[in-house]
């Protein structure tokens, strides 16, 4: 008797600091880098420039500007309770993107992204947005 009391004790333990530690890695505030935010509000400078059809391959019925795209990203990234809104550049080219994609899925993952060039003084070139989904 004392065995199983024992072991449901230990079960009932683990089961809690499990449930505690996903709970932790998937629902608290993950911490943004500054540089992030710079990237978003440089975007964001840009919300009303339109995007051409040649560079805007999103689903859905939205406005095809920069700022409509974002809010698209955003939204999505509102929808899933877990923060996957991932900004940053490497080189000569910036993206913002928001993963759909639980742990557990493996191939019935997508992916959202506005990507956008820089010249050579690390300013977005405004006609070079992109909006497009990965499935």
């Amino acid at each position: 008797m004392l065995n199983k009391m024992l072991f449901l004790l230990v079960f009932v333990i683990g089961m809690t600091l499990g449930i505690t530690a996903c709970y932790v890695y998937f629902y608290k505030n993950t911490y943004q880098h500054s540089e992030s935010n710079e990237l978003v509000e440089k975007i964001l400078h840009y919300a009303n420039s339109p995007i051409s059809d040649d560079n805007y391959a999103c689903e859905g019925k939205p406005v095809k500007t920069v700022g409509s795209a974002v809010a698209s990203l955003i939204e999505q990234n509102t929808l899933n309770k877990v923060n996957s809104l991932v900004s940053g550049c490497f080189e000569d080219t910036c993206t913002m993107s928001v993963s759909d994609c639980s742990p557990w899925e493996g191939s019935e993952c997508s992916t959202r992204f506005l990507k956008v060039n820089l010249d050579s003084n690390h300013q977005i070139k405004p006609n070079t947005f992109t909006c497009f989904d990965m499935p």
